[in-house]
């Protein structure tokens, strides 16, 4: 397969991947509306959760899918916007690992590791 040809399914794949995750995204916000005075809470706030994990997807494959270039962003931007993730996904593990799917769990903890790598890199470099 060319270069060319291998580009053009990965945005594929990404334009697939954030319909799909707008998709879930809408479906979950109409039932959190629908269904706000009855459910339980617990699982009102799990849901409210990946809702903004979804978001940052949503933002994160725009951002990929228009050709966001990363270096027009400052280093200290882009550590903020890092460190701001790797702590909600810390929250965000620590209140559902007991809940989560474990091989979800395993993945969110490899995306936490290059995460802090990525922190501590643009740190050695200020």
């Amino acid at each position: 397969m060319k270069e060319k040809d291998r580009e053009q399914v990965k945005k594929e794949k990404k334009v697939d991947n954030l319909i799909n995750i707008v998709e879930n995204h809408t479906r979950t916000e109409r039932h959190l509306e629908q269904y706000s005075e009855i459910g339980d809470l617990e699982f009102k706030e799990m849901a409210r959760d990946k809702q903004k994990v979804r978001e940052e997807q949503i933002h994160e494959l725009k951002d990929q899918l228009v050709g966001v270039d990363k270096e027009v962003q400052t280093k200290e931007d882009q550590l903020k916007g890092i460190k701001t993730r790797y702590e909600f996904a810390e929250g965000y593990m620590e209140n559902n690992k007991d809940r989560m799917n474990q091989e979800d769990l395993k993945n969110l903890k490899k995306k936490q590791e290059n995460r802090k790598d990525q922190i501590e890199s643009l740190e050695e470099d200020r």
